[in-house]
């Protein structure tokens, strides 16, 4: 008799803390969310820099300027872009898999600052202004005004 009492206890004090674990998850995520909230910065450049990067490569119609470089660092391409130079391991979806955060415990990846998934890859890909995909492994310099290159590109886009 005992030991079913024993067991029933047992089973009641289980069945308890598998309910409080949620409870306690959105304890924890609500102060969290406190915390972040209460974090008032009156100026902040790294801030102040990511959203004006964020607001400049969000627009799909914006145009932009790359130059695309060889190893040797000189100019292969120069052309206008239309949107963002995106990398090539970005996805829409979030990865199927788990992170250890340490604790032996998996973690989800967030998504970036823009919604995607994945990492920098080894190549980017872009449309130019005249609407040709372009697909680059190499270094490149990316801005939203013309740039000004004082050694001539192998290749110029004409529009």
């Amino acid at each position: 008799m005992k030991s079913i009492i024993v067991a029933l206890m047992l089973a009641i004090s289980v069945s308890a803390c598998g309910e409080k674990e949620p409870q306690a998850k959105s304890v924890q995520s609500a102060r969290a969310k406190e915390a972040a909230n209460s974090i008032n910065f009156a100026e902040n450049s790294e801030i102040d820099n990511i959203k004006r990067r964020l607001e400049l490569t969000s627009n799909p119609g914006a145009v932009g300027f790359v130059l695309l470089m060889n190893q040797a660092g000189q100019p292969i391409m120069y052309t206008g872009v239309k949107g963002k130079i995106t990398s090539g391991s970005k996805r829409l979806t979030e990865p199927d898999r788990l992170f250890s955060n340490g604790n032996g415990a998996g973690v989800r990846q967030a998504s970036s600052d823009e919604g995607t998934y994945g990492s920098s890859d080894s190549y980017v890909y872009f449309w130019t202004t005249s609407g040709q995909y372009i697909q680059w492994a190499g270094s490149y310099l990316y801005s939203d005004k013309p740039l000004r290159v004082k050694i001539e590109p192998l290749v110029v886009d004409v529009k």
